[in-house]
């Protein structure tokens, strides 16, 4: 795989994953095991959508440019906001003991391979 496939699988994914965030919030909430009716809950998920849309967006903007420089520092905003995300998820389940989703696993393992995703073709780049 090259490095634009690549790019262009994670804007795509982070575009789709977006979507339910910021226009149906509520099934956003449901999926991850929160509150439907909580308005903190609905806010934080439409700000969470609105920003994997730019993150989405701006990887659109890494595959096309013909710069690498641009391409490895999405690759590394990438690793980081994953690995934080990581370690939020990580952070709620053994000190402030949130309840594990049904998706929970699944959600960290895809976040783990787009980390280490990026971190491989960063340095290939």
């Amino acid at each position: 795989m090259k490095t634009n496939t690549f790019i262009l699988i994670v804007s795509a994914y982070s575009i789709l994953l977006s979507l339910p965030a910021i226009f149906a919030p509520g099934l956003a909430i449901e999926y991850f095991g929160g509150t439907v009716g909580d308005m903190n809950e609905h806010s934080s998920i439409n700000f969470i959508g609105g920003y994997q849309l730019a993150m989405g967006y701006l990887g659109f903007i890494a595959y096309r440019s013909t710069d690498s420089a641009v391409r490895r520092g999405w690759l590394l905003a990438v690793t980081f906001l994953t690995l934080f995300a990581i370690a939020v998820y990580l952070f709620n389940l053994n000190v402030r003991n949130m309840p594990p989703t049904q998706t929970l696993y699944f959600d960290m393992a895809i976040w783990a391979a787009m980390t280490l995703g990026a971190l491989y073709f960063r340095s290939k780049e």
